[in-house]
């Protein structure tokens, strides 16, 4: 019985190796399970499968990374470009102040030039400031926009610099005229006697009388009514010590019968310059200034235009 079981029982396999040298020798012999070739196998399977699937992770890995950095020198690249976008616009935006500053002198001139102050009815700098602003904010975020309102200001402000230098102009013009004018009275005193037909005081009869008369003391100051040059200085008969100032546009102003002139012929003079003394030389009754003014040769009633 003890045998039958024995016989029964399953042998292990086994593997045997036999080494052979070449000389003459002793043949090594040994024997191995047979699970051992199998595990070896199926490992070295398992080594290579890993390192296939390891190489194949490792380059998609790879690509991934190459992806990324491209993605990133992209990204710096579009970084760079809207820095330096954004610093033109900047230097950009400095140039428009700097110009509505200068557009704000200008108009600060033609204010002092008329005499108003700051606060004048002409475009206030806060008024040139808030259109920029107004147009700024509403602006979309698009840099090619910013770029097309910015240069959009810039004319505007150009614009209106050429329509400013034009109105100094005009105003340099205005104000020569009205300097010129001969509006001012050209002595304190009393008029004895108007422009027009009136009864002469020397001879009792009726004439027209080209001027006005200024009475008051002697050596009492007079004015030029307007700046002008002297066309004429000296003693002119009846009307005595005479000087004639031709100021343009057709204007000129006679001041008659006066003691002393104290003004050349030749000289230019300015609006309220003292171009004489009062006095009571050639037909005069007394002392006074006549005072005429003509508009291209023909007189005119100085009291049309004189301020007061």
């Amino acid at each position: 019985m003890e045998k039958l079981r024995h016989l029964a029982k399953p042998k292990k396999k086994r593997l045997t190796f036999m080494i052979i040298p070449n000389s003459t020798g002793k043949i090594v012999e040994f024997t191995i399970p047979s699970w051992i070739p199998i595990f070896l196998l199926i490992s070295f399977t398992l080594s290579i499968v890993s390192t296939v699937v390891t190489s194949g992770t490792l380059h998609h890995t790879t690509l991934q990374l190459h992806t990324a950095e491209d993605s990133l020198s992209l990204l710096q690249g579009e970084n760079k470009r809207q820095a330096e976008e954004i610093t033109a616009l900047t230097l950009r935006s400095a140039e428009i102040e700097n110009q509505l500053l200068g557009l704000n002198d200008l108009k600060i001139h033609v204010l002092d030039m008329v005499g108003l102050d700051n606060k004048g009815t002409l475009i206030n700098n806060e008024e040139s400031f808030f259109m920029a602003t107004r147009s700024l904010q509403t602006l979309p975020l698009s840099m090619d926009d910013y770029e097309t309102s910015m240069t959009y200001l810039e004319a505007l402000i150009e614009e209106q610099k050429e329509t400013m230098s034009k109105l100094i102009v005009d105003v340099e013009k205005q104000l020569d005229y009205l300097d010129a004018l001969p509006n001012l009275i050209p002595a304190a005193g009393r008029i004895t006697s108007p422009f027009g037909y009136r009864i002469s005081p020397i001879n009792r009869r009726r004439e027209f009388h080209r001027g006005i008369d200024i009475a008051n003391q002697t050596n009492t100051n007079i004015v030029a009514a307007g700046s002008g040059v002297v066309t004429y200085s000296g003693y002119n008969g009846s009307y005595g010590r005479m000087i004639i100032i031709a100021h343009g546009n057709g204007y000129t102003t006679v001041y008659a019968h006066n003691r002393e002139n104290l003004v050349e012929v030749g000289q230019r003079v300015n609006k309220g310059d003292v171009i004489a003394k009062m006095g009571s030389t050639g037909r005069s009754t007394g002392p006074h200034v006549h005072f005429e003014i003509r508009l291209h040769g023909n007189p005119i009633d100085p009291k049309d235009l004189l301020e007061d």
